[in-house]
């Protein structure tokens, strides 16, 4: 399989539960950094798209959000996997932002900011090292697909996210001054699923508190390095802002 240099392949797991699903396939397949869009379809009924762009890669039942995550990233062409709920909406610029900060090298995942779901707040769009954790991050991840590690088969709906950003080989960005929404659990969240949620639970906890996929993440040097900085650090950003202020 031949790579798409700095092109997106989009993974959206569904079972079209969502009102926004469409317009989503539609907005990503539209965007000139996508190489396609992996649709993994858990339903029984049929999706369909026009675009060329679209693939749908329907299931006999249904495998869960991680397994298909796991399935989208070997399906991909892309050299970026930018793993999408089917209930987010976001502006385009975030993918393009993502793109440039994976491109840069320096970060190893791109997650939204949680402060891109409430007040965005003035500027442009920006980035910053990720906090950890963050409620609504594994609504979007950005990565480079040769770093993508694939979530254990016994965590079907829960801690993936986690898994990922644990994984990062490089230190997490977080987008920050877009504009983010969902509706949170929109699948996930029905009630047919509260037995498997209370295992994965169970899985999860245990895979994640002892032991973590190799690489960098939130036992690393540089993550840790962050974590003890981040407050003088902000406490810096902070007395830079108030100078500029004073002097115009």
């Amino acid at each position: 399989m031949s790579e798409a240099r700095g092109r997106f392949s989009v993974i959206i797991p569904t079972l079209q539960r969502s009102k926004h699903l469409r317009p989503l396939v539609d907005q990503c397949a539209a965007h000139p950094l996508v190489q396609e869009v992996l649709v993994i379809n858990n339903a029984n009924a049929q999706l369909t798209w026009d675009s060329p762009k679209v693939r749908v890669l329907d299931q006999a039942q249904n495998i869960y959000v991680n397994p298909a995550w796991n399935l989208g990233a070997r399906e991909a062409s892309g050299e970026y996997l930018a793993i999408v709920n089917d209930d987010l909406l976001f502006e385009d610029e975030a993918l393009e932002e993502s793109a440039s900060i994976l491109a840069r090298g320096f970060y190893g995942l791109v997650i939204p900011d949680s402060s891109c779901f409430h007040e965005v707040g003035p500027g442009s769009i920006a980035h910053r090292p990720a906090p950890y954790p963050n409620d609504f991050f594994g609504t979007f991840m950005c990565m480079r697909r040769r770093d993508y590690w694939p979530v254990p088969d016994d965590m079907l709906i829960w801690g993936g996210d986690d898994w990922l950003f644990l994984a990062a080989k490089r230190l997490p960005a977080a987008l920050i001054r877009t504009r983010f929404a969902t509706e949170m659990h929109t699948t996930s969240g029905g009630a047919e699923f509260d037995g498997i949620r209370r295992d994965n639970w169970a899985a999860s906890r245990q895979r994640l508190g002892s032991k973590h996929p190799e690489g960098v993440g939130r036992g690393s040097v540089p993550h840790r390095a962050w974590h003890v900085l981040r407050r003088p650090y902000a406490m810096l950003q902070t007395a830079w802002r108030r100078w500029r202020r004073q002097g115009q």
